[in-house]
């Protein structure tokens, strides 16, 4: 049985996915910061250690940084999707209403967003590094460089987090750079629908614009679906025609 928006058994599927996603991220980024910041040092420091000392000690870091990273980026992005108030897309006014309420909504997730994971990198680093204390080797975690890391890595997660989680964000990959960038959209994507509803091409459900004639939309995507060079299949002429 689906639990509806609010519910715990809602609340925890969102947490789950969320948790999963961050978790499965943060890794990825902590398996990219291990071995960069091992030779990094190993490089202003001015020497060469043993090939074989400094693949043990890259895949140390790596192993802790993935853990560290994962479970706070995990941990931020579960939280902040149980705090999300889901939009109401009926009661907007119009899409551009509702857009710029998203806006504000991810402008004020990335202000609570990106500490909170900086906190979260830098109390959980200290966590890791001491559960992991001797199992791997002898291992450190300070105070000030793991609020630096904290702080990038809580930037580089609020910015990775508005363009894979929420439809602010989506717009402005999708619609505002990459279908432009195609040749899919115009540049002035919100200026091009609000023409094309003036013209009486698309019609407004609330938040929505949709095409008003559905033997139009079906046209079109045959065209698109179609083969470049060919021309779209006819249509059936006992199509009924919808408004």
């Amino acid at each position: 049985m689906r639990g509806r928006a609010g519910r715990p058994g809602s609340l925890l599927r969102r947490f789950a996915g969320r948790f999963g996603a961050g978790l499965l991220g943060g890794f990825v980024v902590g398996l990219g910061y291990g071995p960069v910041t091992v030779i990094s040092r190993a490089v202003v420091a001015g020497f060469a250690p043993e090939l074989g000392e400094l693949v043990q000690t890259a895949a140390v870091n790596t192993l802790a940084s993935g853990l560290v990273f994962g479970l706070a980026a995990g941990a931020t992005f579960g939280l902040v999707a149980v705090l999300e108030t889901p939009l109401d897309l009926s009661s907007a006014a119009s899409p551009g209403t509702l857009l710029r309420a998203n806006r504000t909504t991810v402008l004020r997730q990335v202000l609570a967003f990106g500490p909170l994971l900086a906190l979260a990198i830098a109390a959980g680093g200290r966590i890791v590094v001491e559960l992991l204390q001797g199992v791997l080797g002898p291992l450190a975690w300070s105070l000030s460089g793991g609020l630096v890391v904290g702080a990038v890595g809580g930037l580089g997660g609020a910015v990775a987090y508005v363009f894979a989680f929420t439809a602010w964000g989506q717009w402005l990959v999708v619609s505002r750079v990459w279908l432009p960038l195609t040749g899919r959209l115009p540049w002035a994507t919100a200026a091009f629908l609000d023409d094309a509803y003036r013209r009486g091409i698309l019609r407004q459900a609330g938040a929505v614009y949709q095409f008003r004639h559905a033997r139009l939309q079906d046209h079109l995507a045959r065209a698109f679906e179609a083969p470049v060079g060919t021309a779209a299949p006819p249509e059936p002429a006992t199509r009924a025609r919808g408004s």
